[in-house]
């Protein structure tokens, strides 16, 4: 609430302090944001009301406030009193003047940090503390392409609520088929890569091209005979929003349902690219980024899903976390009847019901932790690809829909109006406005700008197209 009047000060019972000579003048307009008023009220309380601070208290009177208005004190009464009388209308004075010096104090810095938020805006996305992104997989949003939608689906009223709780993008789309490159959109803004190993096609070894399969990382490795092998092939040397964040000192952390211990280089786990894979690499972007694969200690920022729930408990959570459950709680689903939701259970309804369940339980750790309360934080939902068609016929091998004079995909395939693949994109923050739709185009690139926005950094890729939109009215802040 602002505030533009001054306060009179109550000494005690028989004496108030009229406003023009006693109290301070706020000719500042300031609002008030209760932790900032809350920390400078205590600490002034516990200075000001101190035994050995009343002739400090009388010397205010002859300081300049913020180089402006006098702080006027009013003289103390010298004449005998008892000890409680006269200690009670001191303390009564001076809770009055510690309270008076809280919203002198707090208000101003509340109102800078608010104001300082606000200037920080990019592109009309504020400056965000904490940014979580939960990615499941395989489903349009509303039943489109033979397929039941999220949104439509009684085995997901998690998800549901939470779309209608929060804020909603529902023109927000996949950008390619099948998971990998989806999942390297989010981070590099393209879905592009140096193909390694050049098996089952015509081009050149070593080409770069669109990535257009699931295989591995070109570091990767698997399990030995009886396992099956993977295709480890691509290597991503492109700019990522991994290494963005550290070049700006901030931290990040991807978290990763079933993957068997941090920094692994496995492909797939347990088993292999063939069975019970519940930790497959195609949804974990980070290994196929060359300045990931080349810094160990970027490398190693891939961890058990656990270590989430300890992060959050000791406030140890990075900047930018990227959470990945395993494929019977992503909606993905395995098939295989070694899989401990394959076979006979391996059924849609299963598959969603398992992952609106884990998605709620997520939402419910981040949203209820002590660190979500503090700052400025998101958490977005959001699916890889659903059932929609290509934006474009691109095949490397036959130069179909390439770029001039290269193997890369043509601009076509980057199109807004070639891209028809809904999928559910939920933004929660624990500051701004809730209820809101943005119904511009969206797509992964939109998540990438979107969050180099909220954290002050360059756009990369895709992110960086005049077409591409943050996802700002998403974020708002409520008192706007």
């Amino acid at each position: 609430m602002p505030f533009l009047r001054t306060y009179p000060v109550w000494i005690d019972r028989d004496h108030f302090a009229p406003p023009s000579t006693y109290a301070f003048k706020l000719t500042r307009q300031v609002g008030l944001k209760s932790s900032h008023a809350g920390e400078a009220f205590h600490r002034l309380f516990i200075f000001l009301t101190s035994p050995y601070h009343s002739e400090v208290v009388r010397m205010l009177c002859h300081l300049q406030w913020a180089g402006s208005d006098t702080i006027c004190v009013p003289q103390l009464r010298t004449e005998k009193r008892t000890h409680d009388k006269k200690g009670a209308s001191m303390r009564t004075f001076l809770f009055g003047l510690a309270v008076t010096l809280a919203l002198a104090v707090g208000m101003p810095a509340a109102q800078a940090q608010d104001q300082d938020n606000n200037a920080r805006e990019q592109d009309g996305v504020p400056q965000l503390d904490h940014v979580f992104v939960i990615v499941l997989e395989n489903h349009n949003s509303f039943t489109s392409f033979g397929s039941i939608g999220i949104l439509d689906n009684p085995q997901a009223p998690k998800i549901t609520a939470l779309a209608q709780k929060y804020n909603v993008a529902p023109n927000y789309h996949g950008v390619w088929h099948p998971s990998l490159p989806n999942y390297l959109a989010m981070i590099t803004g393209d879905w592009i890569g140096t193909d390694v190993s050049g098996a089952g096609h015509t081009y050149p070894v070593g080409s770069t091209v669109g990535i257009s399969d699931d295989d591995s990382p070109s570091i990767a490795i698997d399990y030995g005979p009886p396992a099956n092998p993977s295709v480890h092939r691509w290597r991503v040397n492109l700019p990522s929003l991994a290494g963005q964040l550290v070049k700006v000192g901030k931290d990040w952390r991807t978290y990763l349902q079933n993957i068997p211990e941090s920094g692994t280089h496995l492909a797939n786990w347990p088993g292999d690219n063939n069975t019970a894979k519940l930790y497959a690499v195609k949804h974990n972007p980070f290994p196929y980024v060359a300045e990931v694969q080349d810094d160990p200690k970027q490398f190693a920022k891939q961890v058990p899903i656990e270590q989430l729930f300890s992060d959050l408990g000791s406030e140890q959570v990075p900047a930018f976390s990227y959470i990945v459950p395993d494929q019977c709680r992503d909606m993905h689903g395995l098939g295989n009847p070694l899989a401990p939701c394959g076979g006979a259970s391996d059924t849609n309804d299963n598959d969603v019901k398992r992952g609106d369940d884990e998605t709620g339980w997520l939402v419910n750790a981040i949203t209820g932790s002590p660190l979500w309360e503090r700052g400025r934080n998101a958490l977005f939902v959001v699916f890889d690809e659903g059932n929609g068609p290509l934006t474009c016929n691109y095949d490397p091998d036959a130069r179909v829909d390439t770029a001039p004079g290269s193997l890369l995909p043509a601009a076509n395939c980057y199109a807004p109006a070639n891209f028809n693949d809904r999928v559910v994109f939920i933004a929660i923050t624990n500051y701004g406005v809730r209820g809101v739709q943005d119904t511009r185009f969206h797509s992964h690139f939109s998540l990438l700008k979107t969050i180099e926005a909220a954290f002050g950094l360059p756009y990369v890729g895709h992110a960086a197209d005049s077409t591409t939109h943050t996802l700002a009215p998403l974020l708002a802040p409520a008192d706007r």
